[in-house]
């Protein structure tokens, strides 16, 4: 096991606005998890990995975010204190797990903040027809860069004309190993 113990939690509200709804969180402890990133990176679709400094951060649903360094997890976004609790010891297993299968994932050295909105609206239809809830396709590329929703939002996609098209997209996409927050 990687990390067995967490040395301190720090629970709080943000400190420039004290009045916010929201908790964070930081948890130290003494062992490096650094060397598990690659790993939980690939795993768990990182948002934006430096690998140079060791630093993995993590978009979650619902404007969570938890930030892995090497021997501090920052969570930020809890709802309340059993919510922070609760998002570290999963973070914590999700490691733990992750780093004694290691052996089986390949690791991932890439994030998907390398995503340009752009890029993905030149292989969009580009029909700013709004069946995918958003009024032009800028926006919904906009919205599929940051994981909010699926290519299965977005119909004219599937429509044969534009296979080619989305076999571009998602190959761009899992380049940088996106995934929708919401997926497994």
């Amino acid at each position: 096991m990687l990390l067995e113990k967490i040395d301190n939690l720090d629970i709080f509200r943000p400190k420039m606005d004290s009045t916010k709804e929201t908790l964070h969180a930081i948890a130290a402890f003494t062992v490096d998890i650094s060397p598990a990133f690659p790993y939980v990176n690939a795993e768990l679709g990182g948002w934006d990995y430096d690998q140079t400094n060791q630093v993995l951060l993590l978009k979650l649903a619902d404007g969570k975010w938890i930030t892995l360094h090497p021997q501090k997890i920052a969570i930020r976004g809890a709802r309340d204190m059993a919510e922070a609790k609760a998002l570290l010891a999963w973070i914590q297993a999700q490691i733990n797990d992750i780093y004694a299968r290691r052996e089986a994932i390949t690791p991932r050295y890439v994030s998907q903040a390398g995503l340009k909105v752009i890029d993905i609206l030149r292989l969009l239809p580009m029909t700013n027809c709004k069946a995918c809830g958003y009024a032009a396709c800028m926006a919904y590329a906009a919205a599929l860069r940051e994981g909010e929703i699926s290519l299965n939002d977005c119909p004219p996609l599937w429509e044969e004309k534009y296979r080619e098209k989305r076999d571009k997209l998602q190959t761009y996409l899992e380049s940088f190993g996106w995934r929708a927050l919401d997926a497994e």
